[in-house]
């Protein structure tokens, strides 16, 4: 049986900080186990995480609008 990761590993895993792994965990119901207060994942559980991302692409980023209200008083 594989160790199980906890949240820093994962974190490093997909390259993002504790506070967001911590986040996305509350707010996208990642699988996890519970021992007490430690959280642990899984190869499955991570496995699972990944394919949920993979299935929903992430909103594309639109530019900022810096600088419009500036741009109609010129003109």
């Amino acid at each position: 049986m594989e160790p199980l990761k906890d949240i820093g590993e994962v974190a490093r895993l997909f390259g993002i900080s504790r506070s967001t792994a911590y986040r996305l965990k509350k707010q996208d119901d990642w699988p996890h186990h519970r021992f007490g207060t430690e959280i642990r994942f899984s190869e499955a559980d991570i496995e699972a995480i990944r394919t949920k991302y993979a299935q929903t692409p992430p909103e594309p980023r639109r530019a900022p609008r810096v600088g419009t209200r500036a741009q109609r008083r010129k003109q």
